[in-house]
């Protein structure tokens, strides 16, 4: 066991997800096992041991985006909504337990964790629950840094700093707006795709490209490409990095029951490879776009806004939904890429995945920018009319 919950710490800790060194996982198999630094193993035990769960992740997080969202807070608010489709289907809300007595605590995090998946805990960072795999504590854990992370940045650009120490994580930001990421290589394989090994192949080699990028979290994201008779499209609550053996081939004639399987976005997938001719979908969620997107300014084109020239729709998933107003957008405004407000963005490729790749990378760049700049220029308004 303790092999496992040690891959799951490293997991985290090269997602940037986690202080190095600051994450403990307690699971419950015919005994508890452990591992992290003792302080915070001392507390998973011990809400292992209160939570009919099967495993407790605890962890401070890189960046004290959660932290400061529980102190910027309304005095005596239990949990915070997120905006985001995602967030808010997956985790409801998220409880917000204060630092009141290191006694007392253990009972207060327990009363969150059995209420939902997770929760952030003032001067400790957040806590997740799985109730019968650790990978669920896993996801649970990744999707509360997701939602914390979009929340954080929706509000300070909506309403500003708050709080002194938000001058540190105001610098982080800016910072990391002028470290662009590496140039985009052609390392994809040129298409049309024409064999079931050499889709499935190129599908997993795209997927572990899009989560090194970081343009997904946790299992946020999907991956398809029209060829060789069928839609080759991942599996539900596929992680893209490790795609080989989770690729579905699902007849476009639907006489099969192999799309039981297929991500649940597989209705978008096959409307807009219809409507728009493309071979290769690529759908990621990238935090900044996401963000921007409950920022975006109308068009044209009635239900299509913009962000950074981008389209921006709405929409949920399944038969109606996205499945509708992504591949409109896609026809209308001929862009490479589409956002869905609050939840991700779709790119297409005629034969191949080079252009869906660039334009995911391309979208989640000038969205940061923009962001950025948006921001500067709010506190720079606000600092002139401070008297």
């Amino acid at each position: 066991m303790e092999q496992l919950l040690t891959r799951y710490a490293r997991r985290l800790e090269a997602e940037g997800c986690v202080q190095p060194g600051r994450v403990a996982l307690a699971c419950r198999n015919e005994c508890v096992g452990t591992v992290g630094p003792d302080d915070l193993v001392q507390l998973a035990t011990e809400l292992i041991n209160r939570l009919p769960v099967t495993a407790v992740i605890l962890a401070e997080p890189l960046f004290p985006f959660p932290a400061l969202l529980l102190r910027r807070a309304l005095p005596g608010l239990a949990a915070l909504v997120p905006n985001d489709s995602e967030s808010l289907a997956s985790l409801h809300d998220i409880p917000l337990v204060a630092l009141s007595d290191k006694a007392s605590l253990p009972a207060a995090i327990s009363a969150a964790l059995t209420r939902r998946k997770g929760c952030i805990i003032d001067g400790i960072g957040m806590a997740s629950q799985g109730s019968l795999t650790l990978e669920q504590a896993y996801i649970a854990w990744s999707s509360l840094y997701h939602a914390s992370f979009i929340k954080y940045h929706e509000d300070l650009l909506s309403y500003g700093m708050l709080l002194p120490e938000e001058s540190t994580a105001l610098a982080h930001i800016l910072q990391e707006n002028t470290h662009a990421g590496p140039p985009v290589a052609s390392h994809f394989c040129t298409g049309p795709l024409e064999t079931a090994p050499e889709i499935i192949a190129e599908l997993a080699a795209v997927g572990r490209a899009t989560v090194k990028r970081g343009l997904v979290d946790s299992f946020f994201g999907n991956i398809s490409y029209a060829g060789n008779n069928a839609l080759y499209i991942s599996q539900t609550s596929a992680r893209l990095d490790e795609l080989e053996q989770q690729i579905v081939p699902v007849p476009f004639d639907n006489g099969s029951t192999l799309g039981i399987t297929a991500s649940s976005e597989l209705p978008t997938h096959r409307a807009i490879i219809t409507e728009t001719g493309c071979r290769a979908v690529l759908h990621g969620h990238p935090r900044f776009p996401v963000v921007m997107s409950f920022f975006s300014s109308p068009t044209e084109h009635e239900g299509i806004d913009q962000v950074c020239e981008f389209p921006v729709v709405g929409g949920e998933g399944g038969q109606g939904g996205m499945a509708q107003t992504v591949p409109r957008a896609f026809t209308l405004t001929k862009a490479r890429a589409v956002i869905v407000r609050g939840h991700g963005v779709f790119s297409i490729g005629h034969d191949d995945f080079i252009d869906p790749f660039a334009a995911l990378v391309e979208v989640e760049q000038r969205s940061r920018e923009e962001y950025c700049r948006r921001l500067v220029d709010k506190l720079s308004l606000s600092a002139q009319r401070q008297p």
